[in-house]
């Protein structure tokens, strides 16, 4: 496993901002309510007919967002907090309460959300706050892109909870960049290149914002959990029979995978932040590893442990990573 490292980068850049807030309880903080060699994007050559199958893999379980009201400086979290930022694999919530939020309003009584936003209580940014006790604002929300995540950010300042005195942000969307909300943001997700470059600059403008607010504050861009099987490429979809894990091969999934890995250890380079490697140390837990040791659920599953949606971490999975970025803080 490797050790997160600082990358250093002198290239910035702006963009646009954005409008809301909500609360719930949770633990310790305060709450409001893809190991083979990796090969990176080919240079503006398009992915094609496969691209449908990668953009349905990747966005699978993802959905729109409804936004709630503002809040006051009053709620600010206090000096030294975390602020974590992600899509669905960081929120991670109940998929059938996630599903069936927009008609049923239930579904928001006594379950953690923020600005629409259901998230689970043992996310990683709930089990990061649990493991170093550090106070973390969870900004994260399912079907969030590199691009979506400029507007969680200014909510996030307008909160208060992005201050002079906050320790780290954590930017870790970016896989969905390759699906359909990446298309909703006007980008070819057909071009590898084309993401790429959409992705950079949407952190050079996440770094911009942050900075401007918290210039002390470290970024930290964390990996993704291994989702395929890094050798043979398989995704298994149903896990019905205890370790006898069912799939297929999805090579454009772990190329999604890889690139996204890629395009993340640039963007740390290229904006300063700290690269926290997660893709390595997660690839014997994939889709199609024995049970105990998956941290990827299937589309059909009933034998992963302990986990809230299809195609999304486990428990153990958001562990892994709360872990790993608990080694990155400053």
């Amino acid at each position: 496993m490797t050790t997160p490292r600082p990358v250093d980068s002198h290239h910035r850049a702006a963009e646009p901002s954005a409008p809301h807030r909500e609360r719930a309880s949770r633990p310790r903080h305060r709450e409001r309510a893809s190991r083979p060699r990796h090969r990176r994007p080919p240079a503006g050559g398009r992915v094609g007919w496969a691209g449908a199958v990668a953009a349905a893999a990747v966005g699978l379980a993802a959905v729109t967002v409804a936004l709630g009201p503002a809040t006051t400086s009053a709620d600010a979290e206090p000096e030294g907090n975390v602020v974590y930022l992600g899509d669905s694999f960081t929120a991670n919530p109940d998929q059938t309460r996630n599903l069936t939020r927009d008609i049923n309003p239930l579904v928001f009584d006594g379950y953690p959300s923020r600005e629409g936003c259901l998230q689970s209580p043992d996310n990683a940014p709930r089990q990061l706050a649990d493991l170093t006790g550090v106070p973390v604002a969870d900004w994260s929300c399912t079907a969030q892109t590199s691009r979506g995540s400029l507007h969680r950010i200014d909510r996030a300042i307008a909160a208060g909870d992005i201050h002079p005195g906050t320790r780290a942000v954590v930017l870790a969307a970016g896989m969905n960049n390759y699906g359909p909300y990446g298309a909703l943001d006007g980008v070819d997700i057909l071009d590898p290149r084309a993401v790429r470059d959409a992705y950079l600059a949407d952190m050079h403008a996440a770094a911009d914002r942050v900075r401007a607010v918290a210039p002390g504050a470290r970024i930290i861009v964390p990996g993704q959990l291994t989702v395929a099987d890094p050798v043979t490429a398989v995704y298994c979809a149903v896990n019905v029979v205890p370790d006898r894990p069912v799939g297929f091969p999805l090579p454009l999934l772990r190329d999604v995978e890889n690139w996204n890995r890629a395009n993340q250890v640039d963007a740390a380079r290229e904006i300063g932040a700290t690269y926290v490697e997660v893709r390595d140390g997660s690839a014997d837990h994939h889709s199609c590893a024995p049970d105990a040791r998956r941290w990827v659920a299937g589309v059909v599953d009933t034998t992963t442990p302990d986990y809230h949606m299809m195609f999304h971490p486990s428990r153990a999975g958001s562990a892994f990573v709360a872990r790993r970025i608990a080694g990155a803080l400053p």
